[in-house]
């Protein structure tokens, strides 16, 4: 019982071996792996980092000059709108203007209607006098 006890011990001996080399080279291989990604990891952040500076630095500029054109914008705005107010305002002005030369014109139109026909009235009624007398 002890050979079998001896051959079993030395198998696991063995087998605790092997696995103990398989497990450093794979930490080697790991451990490799690591360095070679750690320049590329450096490099990143490094541009995250100008990234972020650029950002800060960038950004006030950028919104003064977005504010100053918000502002121009703005009056922009109100000036269309006067504009339109005084352009509504000078149509409704010659508009009342039309309004009031139809209605002289009606006026001086029937006034004018009125004197014609009481003229014709007249010419015919003066004709029927001389035709009668």
């Amino acid at each position: 019982m002890d050979a079998i006890n001896t051959a079993l011990n030395a198998n696991l001996n063995v087998f605790v071996v092997i696995s103990l080399l398989c497990l450093s080279m794979s930490l080697l291989v790991l451990l490799g792996i690591a360095l070679s990604i750690m320049p590329q990891a450096n490099r990143t952040l490094g541009a995250f980092e100008r990234l972020a500076d650029t950002v800060s630095t960038e950004l006030q500029p950028t919104l003064s000059e977005a504010s100053k054109l918000l502002g121009g914008v703005l009056k922009l705005q109100d000036i269309a709108h006067s504009s339109v107010s005084n352009v509504s305002d000078k149509v409704e002005d010659v508009t009342e203007n039309f309004s009031k030369a139809a209605y002289g014109a009606t006026k001086g139109s029937r006034i004018v209607g009125a004197g014609v026909l009481a003229g014709l009235k007249a010419y015919l009624s003066g004709k029927e006098e001389n035709i009668e007398g």
